[in-house]
């Protein structure tokens, strides 16, 4: 298993399981109650395609959710809801406790491992390429190829920690463009001009250009290699992050999270 604690990822905002579990609601918690389950909330995405969001009918869905979801069916002893907010929201909720555990793509490095506990088990491939539009402009095979452009990172992500450090070794050489963007608009962002590059892992560049129609491309190469884990409050009891570490394991075993990750990221990117 590969955790990298130099910058990259939990994801690019993106915004726009099938598992029985529980979503979120008034509903769940009763259920909780009257099984004498212990309720744990978990944060994650409501805009946030693949991964997680609202479907049509309001509930929580993407593969991050279905995980999630797939460990609350082995342990019978607690029932998960959901805390749906942006990246950076989601990680607030999580240091102050609102929320017990995190499932949105949250790759390692070395601010969180200070702030959080990791999970022990990566459940998605997190090789990260830089994303452009060759129609546009060209297409970027390393950070040095970006002199005097424009880039786009989410807010509080490792793609924006890894933009970062590299900006302090070679001050000033491409400007980092923060923001909250969903799918479309990060997609919108590249082709338009308004950026010339972002920062996505292949699957997901294969998805913006099914959903949007799109020819966007990637290097040849990752700037860099990870997988994303579970995310857990430091006062989180050890024993329920043991036993999700445990039911994870299980869950990659049995073929259950390749089968997911076949579903919604149209492909097998389950590390091993």
């Amino acid at each position: 298993m590969k955790k990298s604690t130099v910058g990259f990822g939990a994801s690019l905002l993106m915004a726009g399981v099938i598992l029985a579990g529980c979503g979120s609601g008034s509903a769940e918690t009763e259920s909780a109650a009257d099984s004498g389950a212990t309720e744990i909330k978990v944060g994650t995405g409501n805009e946030a395609l693949p991964y997680a969001y609202l479907d049509e009918n309001g509930e929580y869905d993407g593969y991050d959710v279905a995980v999630v979801k797939a460990i609350d069916e082995k342990l019978t002893e607690y029932t998960f809801t959901f805390e749906g907010a942006d990246f950076p929201t989601t990680l607030s909720n999580l240091e102050s406790g609102k929320v017990e555990m995190a499932a949105y793509e949250y790759e390692v490095n070395a601010e969180r491992q200070e702030k959080f506990v990791y999970g022990d088990v990566g459940y998605v491939v997190w090789d990260t390429y830089i994303v452009s539009d060759p129609d546009a402009g060209a297409v970027y095979e390393s950070f040095d190829d970006l002199a005097g452009k424009k880039v786009y990172a989410t807010t509080a992500t490792n793609q924006a920690a890894m933009a970062e450090t590299y900006l302090e070794e070679n001050p000033g050489a491409f400007e980092l463009v923060y923001g909250e963007y969903n799918n479309e608009q990060i997609v919108q962002a590249i082709t338009s001009g308004a950026v010339d590059a972002s920062l996505a892992p292949k699957y997901q560049v294969d998805n913006w250009n099914k959903s949007f129609s799109e020819n966007l491309a990637i290097g040849s190469e990752p700037v860099h290699n990870s997988d994303a884990y579970l995310l857990f409050n430091k006062e989180t009891d050890q024993a329920f992050i043991d036993a999700v570490n445990t039911a994870l394991e299980e869950l990659k075993a049995d073929g259950t999270i390749k089968e997911l990750s076949e579903e919604y990221l149209d492909g097998d990117y389950v590390p091993e």
